[in-house]
């Protein structure tokens, strides 16, 4: 018998265990994508993961003569070259000091796919001290894939740029999200700025299975270049739609479908 009630309680241990919340999946390591050297100056391109239409966060690693760089000014330079025209894309630069890697983090928001045609390219301009000459370096072009992570919605006739993106993988509970929001400052499309005054509201759902879930935290604009963050909840695993209302000054702008499959 004291054998038989050490076995049920080391299955309950084990049932109970397994029915804990699923544990948080870590981040992938970034891996180089792509490097560019000027002089002694070299410059490492890391994703993690393809490029895609939406948010990519990029990390760049900075050497000069092999040594790492512990200051550094990077402005991005990401082009669209098209047959008649060319456009640039959303951005955020990164901060002038390395993470605890060693990398500088950005974002790039990619508005459309590479095709046969069309094609986007990446330069860096690296400035290793304040106020200080800068050098170009020349990532070439970049292959960038279709994502339904994109949308455009109109207000004033005038398009604004909405993304959605997870800073990591989703899973089971709750997730980080991130919404961008950004205007052309012209017709040109070779600057943008962000759209600070918009207002969020995100509802998941499970088509199939007929619920959502509960918990999820509204996107609201923070001071790190006009990015929105919240949080959505997935209850299962499963196939899920997140819909995200746009508003802004008591009017509706539209509600944006994004779905995923975990």
């Amino acid at each position: 018998m004291k054998h038989s009630r050490s076995l049920v309680g080391s299955l309950l241990a084990l049932s109970l265990a397994a029915c804990g919340p699923a544990p948080e999946p870590s981040a992938a390591k970034p891996q180089q994508l792509a490097v560019a050297t000027s002089g002694a100056l070299s410059v490492e391109l890391l994703t993690r993961g393809p490029l895609v239409v939406g948010q990519n966060r990029v990390f760049y690693r900075v050497t000069k003569d092999g040594q790492a760089v512990p200051h550094a000014h990077l402005a991005q330079l990401p082009v669209m070259k098209m047959a008649t025209m060319q456009h640039a894309c959303p951005l955020m630069n990164p901060e002038h000091t390395p993470n605890a890697d060693g990398l500088w983090e950005g974002l790039l928001v990619f508005t459309m796919a590479s095709t046969e045609l069309d094609s986007w390219s990446l330069k860096v301009n690296v400035a290793l001290e304040e106020n200080g000459a800068s050098e170009a370096l020349d990532f070439g072009e970049l292959s960038v894939g279709d994502s339904a992570m994109k949308k455009v919605v109109t207000r004033d006739a005038k398009k604004i740029v909405l993304t959605l993106g997870y800073p990591n993988a989703p899973h089971v509970g709750s997730n980080d999200l991130v919404v961008t929001a950004h205007q052309a400052k012209d017709l040109m499309m070779m600057e943008y700025v962000t759209v600070d005054d918009l207002v969020f509201t995100v509802t998941p759902e499970m088509p199939s299975m007929g619920h959502g879930a509960s918990g999820s935290v509204n996107p609201v604009r923070g001071e790190d270049g006009g990015l929105y963050r919240g949080s959505v909840v997935f209850s299962m695993a499963g196939d899920w739609v997140v819909h995200l209302d746009v508003g802004a000054n008591d009017a509706e702008l539209g509600t944006f479908d994004f779905a995923l499959d975990l």
